[in-house]
């Protein structure tokens, strides 16, 4: 909760600064532009980060992120107060690139650490623990959003540019509490495990046909093909299976709409706030007003989250399950498009989006983390990622897509976006509800998503008359089940690497025919079955 409370300060913080910078060096008429943009920057940072989880261990993964962009922070905070490049400068250009690469900046970085965290907490628990877990979690999580959201309303007496250094504080304190986090509980079983590195799915198969000695050696390509491959794997476990691509679709779908919403209540609120007539010149106090307003939107929001985390997650997701308390989102996002089209005002908006965000942040995405308990390791880590930051910034891009067109004008805005959010809410609502369905009956099935990617899967998934390691005693320290022991039967692998009778001889045999026979017609045959396997 403590590491979380960290992320979502810092995030909040951040949040707050984004808006008002890129609406005073470019322009907020450039938003739904960023949004779209933004896809392309998250595309390398996910798939950089999907390779990393392979890489390095998990909290190597924390620390590596804290410091690169906490690092990122603290260059744009001193470009921020420069006179030529940063906020000083009042003239507004597409072609200023800081307000840009800050936007990127905040962007990525709020959409992957708090994907890790989940992905980190989601792999320490079971679902009974963050059933009653989550809400506190969340909690405790609210008070250092709440902090972050009142740190950006002293923009105008503190300044953007040193709130951005502050923020960076808060990025580097997240690699120290995880360290602290796992100097405490460093004896405990579940974190121990937690330490190593999500394996690769490809590493699944290859490092058992190695220790069963059936693989031959791989050529420079297929190394090569192996280790790009490592980019992408948690997007191909999203095709692959259509629970987890039903996860992303509901994740992301409703980002569309909140999207258009949020657009629509900036564009009101930037021009309350703006001393000018025209959205050529900004001044300093514009931005430090503007961000002053989102600091108490952020305020607020986080007040009713807090509320909502302490009270109603435990109580909603034991009382209605989680397929009843996934609803409640997409019900009230319904409803606040149907009164904000009704009555289109600054203060409708600015309670309907602050309400939205706050039952999203402390009930509906704890809720949806628990949909990621009946899956593997791979799909927790890897498509989590590809899921939560670029899956998330499509949507989002398909949104600016649509405000983009308004160029502005709120009116215009409505007139374009209300039968498209209208239509995506109500395929929301069904959505969620198939979804919801389909984790009740993977839970009650006691099915995991995933499981025949897993390190030991082809082997825990054998079993002899119901007892599945029968016989079998520990061997170098290892136990039946765990990758690298070898006290198996070989004859109770053999159907499992040939089709037919012929071919169903002993793997030792195989073993020596190949150092001697590499290059006849059998030993190919035999390759080629092994590859087929």
């Amino acid at each position: 909760a403590a590491i979380l409370s960290a992320i979502v300060a810092g995030f909040w913080l951040l949040d707050a600064l984004k808006d008002p910078i890129l609406a005073s060096i470019v322009g907020i008429e450039y938003q739904p532009l960023a949004k779209v943009l933004s896809v392309a920057i998250t595309l390398v940072v996910v798939c950089s980060y999907d390779f990393l989880t392979s890489v390095v261990d998990k909290p190597s993964l924390f620390h590596i992120i804290s410091v690169v962009f906490g690092m990122i922070f603290m260059i744009l905070a001193s470009m921020l107060s420069d006179p030529h490049t940063g906020l000083d400068n009042h003239e507004k250009s597409p072609h200023r690139m800081l307000g840009w690469i800050c936007y990127f900046a905040i962007e990525s970085y709020g959409s992957l650490m708090v994907a890790l965290f989940w992905s980190f907490t989601n792999s320490i628990m079971d679902l009974e623990q963050a059933k009653g877990g989550y809400g506190l979690i969340i909690s405790i999580a609210q008070v250092g959003a709440i902090l972050g959201s009142t740190v950006a309303t002293t923009a105008e007496t503190v300044g953007i540019a040193q709130l951005f250094l502050i923020s960076a504080m808060s990025v580097f304190s997240i690699s120290l509490l995880i360290k602290v986090y796992h100097i405490v509980y460093r004896d405990d079983d579940v974190t121990s495990q937690v330490k190593g590195r999500v394996r690769r799915v490809t590493e699944t198969s290859d490092d058992l046909i190695e220790q069963l000695e059936l693989a031959h050696t791989p050529t420079c390509l297929q190394r090569t093909l192996t280790v790009f491959s490592g980019f992408y794997e948690g997007l191909l476990l999203i095709v692959k299976y259509r629970y987890v691509f039903h996860i992303l679709v509901v994740t992301c779908l409703y980002e569309i709409v909140i999207t258009v919403l949020d657009y629509e209540f900036k564009v009101l609120g930037s021009h309350k706030t703006s001393s000018h007539s025209s959205s050529l010149l900004v001044d300093e106090g514009d931005g430090n007003r503007f961000a002053n307003l989102l600091g108490h939107f952020g305020q607020f929001t986080n007040l009713v989250s807090l509320l909502v985390a302490s009270v109603g997650f435990s109580f909603l997701v034991h009382r209605l399950g989680v397929k009843g308390t996934l609803m409640v989102f997409p019900t009230v996002l319904f409803v606040a498009v149907i009164v904000t089209n009704l009555v289109p005002s600054l203060w409708v908006l600015f309670t309907f989006v602050s309400l939205l965000k706050a039952i999203l942040y402390s009930l509906h995405d704890p809720a949806m983390e628990l949909l990621y308990m009946p899956t593997s390791e791979p799909i927790k880590f890897k498509a989590k990622a590809w899921i939560d930051v670029l899956g998330a910034r499509l949507a989002k891009a398909l949104g600016s897509i649509i405000t983009n067109m308004a160029h502005g004008d709120p009116q215009k805005l409505r007139n374009i976006s209300e039968m498209p959010i209208i239509v995506i809410s109500v395929l929301l609502l069904v959505l969620v509800w198939i979804t919801g369905r389909q984790f009740d009956t993977l839970v009650r099935d006691r099915i995991i998503v995933g499981d025949e990617d897993s390190p030991t899967s082809r082997l825990t998934s054998l079993s002899v008359d119901g007892d599945r390691y029968a016989g079998l005693e520990m061997r170098n320290g290892l136990k039946p089940g765990d990758v690298g022991y070898d006290g198996y039967d070989l004859h109770f692998f053999e159907a499992v690497f040939s089709d037919d009778e012929e071919n169903n001889e002993s793997l030792n045999s195989k073993a020596d025919e190949r150092n001697g026979e590499f290059n006849s017609p059998d030993a190919g045959r035999r390759r080629a079955n092994t590859s087929k396997w």
